[in-house]
């Protein structure tokens, strides 16, 4: 057999048994798919049982974020979102170096880490996973207003994490002793407001310029195209040639380029939600596998060697999740208006898997990097522990509430919370 035709065999056996999953959970559970999927990819890694796919981060983040992160802004409500944007955009521009830092000081205390590596530790698992719990959130009609809120912090967190780490990375490699917490914090604070708001800005220019275009060439494939186009395009410009956040680059692209009909928008509609359907099934499909292989490749031997630690840090990563989301939304309840009630609070916390943007950095860790077999078993450790409890217990999170009978009661947009 063919190197092709063996890596068609592979992609096609973990589609059917995906295909098998996602007929379970329609049917009979009440389970997020894609957490479903996690849980039987750690089964895999149990039994052994040797699936010849692996994931690598060049490959996440450069093939599989861009899609996935595209689709998620291209679908987003832009008019809730504008009105909603302070929320994830403090929880995202305050809240992410805060629990950077909350969680850094508690592993260093805890598990007796250099300040630079728990630092470290922490920036790598603090971005957060909506799509177990958007997927929920899709079967029982929530408010979009919630969905919203958590979909936007995540395509935005995603890319100021990856900027911390990536700035963490470098005071670890130039700078292995500690010179001065506030020098470290002033490199973080520049490097992430020239890299990320560089990368957003170049995305936004290229998706503005993709919309024009795509009014003077009306014809569905070349405007598909051209969604592609911006949507890699953004992410390489922006990593290889400019030197900033491709990550935010392509959120930009996403949220600037235009496929929603509205009265400014001359395209025909069909048009447009063709160019959504079939960026929602890539997504789909793309990260169907990506969730297998995720659990796949979680390592068991060195997981149940360092079970006590992750157990403790799966708890300080929900602890602090809890005190940043809490802490903000409160102060801005005070000063900012539409409230964010208690009940979407909640879900913003227990809604917060860490999966696969932490284990792609974890898997992009340096060789000689200190700790580094430590912390890539606290990433994969958190992510499968989340995927277990918070995962599992998602429907009930979701009744006890009150999220999913006001949605069964309302049946549409919730305006008013």
């Amino acid at each position: 057999m063919s190197a092709a035709l063996e890596f068609l065999y592979r992609v096609l056996g973990l589609l059917a048994l995906a295909l098998a999953i996602r007929v379970v959970v329609d049917v009979w559970l009440e389970i997020p798919y894609s957490i479903l999927l996690i849980l039987v990819g750690v089964g895999i890694s149990i039994h052994p049982i040797e699936i010849g796919l692996r994931l690598s981060h060049d490959v996440i983040m450069s093939l599989v974020l861009p899609l996935i992160l595209f689709n998620g802004a291209i679908e987003l409500n832009r008019r809730l979102l504008h009105d909603n944007i302070v929320v994830p955009l403090v929880l995202v521009v305050v809240g992410i170096p805060l629990a950077v830092a909350l969680l850094g000081a508690a592993t260093a205390a805890v598990f007796g880490l250099p300040v630079l590596i728990a630092l470290l530790l922490a920036g790598i698992v603090v971005p957060t996973d909506p799509i177990a719990v958007l997927s929920l959130f899709e079967e029982i009609d929530a408010p979009e207003r919630l969905s919203v809120i958590i979909d936007s912090e995540s395509l935005f967190n995603d890319g100021v994490a990856v900027v911390i780490v990536n700035v963490l990375l470098v005071l670890i490699a130039e700078r292995p002793t500690l010179t001065g917490s506030s020098e470290i914090a002033t490199t973080v604070v520049l490097d992430l407001f020239v890299v990320g708001v560089g990368g957003f800005l170049i995305g936004a220019v290229l998706g503005y310029t993709a919309t024009q275009f795509m009014r003077r060439v009306p014809e569905r494939m070349a405007i598909l195209l051209s969604t592609v186009l911006v949507a890699y395009g953004s992410y390489v410009l922006a990593t290889s040639v400019v030197g900033v956040s491709g990550i935010l680059a392509t959120v930009g692209a996403g949220l600037f380029v235009e496929t929603t009909p509205s009265e400014g928008i001359k395209i025909d509609p069909d048009i447009l939600e063709f160019v959504r359907d079939t960026w929602e099934g890539g997504a789909f499909l793309l990260s169907t596998l990506v969730y297998v292989l995720i659990g796949a490749q979680v390592p068991i031997d060195s997981l149940v060697r360092r079970l006590e630690y992750i157990l403790v840090a799966a708890v300080l990563v929900l602890l602090v999740r809890a005190v940043v989301v809490y802490s903000l939304v409160g102060i801005m309840n005070v000063i900012a208006t539409p409230k964010t009630p208690p009940s979407y609070q909640h879900m913003l916390v227990w809604g917060g898997l860490h999966t696969v943007v932490p284990i792609a950095l974890a898997l992009g860790l340096p060789a000689g990097l200190p700790r580094r077999d430590f912390i890539q078993a606290v990433v994969f450790g958190v992510a499968v522990t989340g995927a277990l409890v918070q995962g599992l217990l998602m429907p009930t999170v979701l009744r006890v509430t009150g999220i999913r009978e006001r949605a069964s009661r309302v049946g549409t947009l919730d305006r008013t919370e």
